[in-house]
């Protein structure tokens, strides 16, 4: 049965939140979330200086944003207003990361330039969206891992998850990757500017949310399978029931409730702690977030900009849950020969260095998808018994995960009354058919973790045919291309 203080939990309410954890079964498996305060509520901006004062009794701030101008709901310009506000006590630097094509990228190369300025700073405040928080984190924990310089994020949207976990996703090699990194030691959300922020940027942090169906679920599978190391309830736990209110409450998001976006501020905030209770980002991130992440790594190609993350992982994820309704309806684990379905790094390296050769003249993103890739792979025949076993109690597996998946007519449903996109040529860059179908059918192929993907490939479901059932299935609900 369920903790019920699990079920409510509050995001702003850390200690509470550490003893839910610890009096859970098998806490030992459950790290800390090693943050000092999370507020969320009107004028939390305000108590900034006093959040600073709390980290260093030192003097010298750094201010890194990116370039964009925001405003909050008495249009005030967010980021000058920080700045005015952080000048009055401390000696402040304001750093701008920029990009030529004025989107800024999560790359080491950025991070460098934010750690480039570390000399004599006693504190630093990133203000802005996932990117600048990801390139905090990275830059103060890569600096010094043992003593990071004090860090705290104030959010401008309700974007993403990704502000209140420890690790960082960056574009290394040109291959999108989840890095251990650090939490911030203190998050400010002020629903002043939340509230604010565009519609389109609220819904994709309702969009990112989309993954609590799919993202535990192949989360669960891996581990069965002897893919993963760790797995436990509680990090999903946390947040399944107030996703669900969510979801029920998708016209009211469309609407920007004030009570809606509240709520959206706190179970996004959750969202990114179950992620460090696993120290792993599975409890949030699966095969709709890889399908994302490969569509990403195909801009400069295409010469277009990202599209908002958790609104591309959505519509990804509408797809991921008819995968998981495949599975769970129409799979015959009698019908799989286990001898064919263990291909060997001969046949698999080639396949994955001709899926990602054409993103770059060098071949660097094709060798770091390999890379990972074979430590996958290796694994797979590593556990040959736990394959046999997981197709023998396949009923079993069935029963257990079937309350964690939704139905994908609900999931697509609830995302147009949100008046979130549905499909991948209606997103803020939309993004073509050709590109969509070599992402999906593809994109198990990036790297080391497994998901239901994998299962239907390595057992001989997985092809162009079974990638164009998903997309026809998708069409049916006004969604997918």
């Amino acid at each position: 049965m369920i903790d019920p203080r699990l079920i409510e939990a509050d995001a702003t309410k850390l200690d509470e939140l550490h003893e839910i954890m610890q009096a859970q079964p098998e806490a030992e498996k459950l790290h800390g979330i090693a943050m000092k305060s999370v507020l969320i509520e009107h004028g939390a901006v305000k108590k900034l200086n006093a959040s600073v004062r709390s980290l260093t009794s030192g003097k010298k701030v750094l201010l890194v944003t990116g370039p964009t101008v925001i405003t909050d709901t008495q249009e005030n310009i967010v980021k000058e207003q920080v700045f005015a506000q952080l000048k009055e006590d401390f000696d402040v630097e304001w750093l701008v990361i920029s990009e030529p094509d004025s989107i800024v990228h999560c790359t080491p190369e950025n991070a460098a330039k934010i750690q480039a300025r570390f000399a004599g700073v006693d504190c630093v405040v990133g203000v802005g969206s996932g990117t600048i928080c990801d390139l905090n984190k990275y830059a103060t924990f890569y600096a010094d891992k043992e003593h990071p310089l004090p860090l705290i994020i104030v959010q401008t949207a309700l974007s993403v998850n990704a502000f209140s976990d420890n690790s960082s996703v960056m574009l290394i090699s040109g291959v999108k990757r989840t890095v251990h990194s650090r939490y911030p030691d203190i998050l400010i959300i002020d629903l002043d500017i939340v509230t604010a922020a565009p519609a389109e940027m609220n819904v994709s942090g309702y969009g990112d949310l989309i993954a609590t169906w799919t993202a535990p679920v192949d989360w669960y599978l891996g581990y069965t399978l002897g893919m993963g190391g760790n797995f436990h309830t509680a990090p999903s736990d946390m947040i399944r029931t107030q996703c669900e209110r969510l979801l029920e409450n998708s016209s009211r998001l469309a609407a920007a409730d004030p009570e809606v976006i509240s709520d959206l501020a706190n179970v996004l905030t959750l969202s990114g702690f179950s992620m460090g209770l696993a120290d792993e980002s599975s409890p949030a991130s699966g095969s709709e977030h890889v399908m994302s992440h490969l569509i990403d790594m195909t801009s400069g190609v295409r010469k277009t900009g990202i599209c908002y993350h958790g609104t591309q992982v959505a519509v990804s994820g509408i797809i991921s849950c008819i995968l998981w309704d495949y599975l769970l309806h129409e799979f015959d684990p009698k019908a799989v020969e286990i001898d064919r379905c263990y291909p060997s790094p001969e046949e698999m390296e080639p396949r994955v260095r001709a899926a990602f050769g054409w993103l770059d003249d060098t071949g660097s993103a094709a060798g770091e998808c390999w890379s990972d890739y074979q430590k996958k792979l290796a694994r797979w025949h590593a556990n040959r018994d736990r394959f046999q076993a997981f197709l023998e109690n396949f009923d079993e597996f069935r029963a257990h995960v079937s309350p964690w998946v939704k139905d994908p007519a609900y999931i697509a449903a609830c995302m147009h009354r949100a008046n979130a996109p549905c499909r991948y040529s209606r997103l803020n860059y939309p993004v073509d058919g050709k590109t969509v179908r070599w992402a999906i059918t593809n994109c198990h192929l990036m790297r080391n973790r497994f998901s239901v993907i994998d299962l239907l490939h390595f057992t001989g479901i997985w092809n162009d045919g079974f990638v164009q059932m998903l997309l026809d299935r998708a069409e049916a609900l006004d969604a997918g291309l």
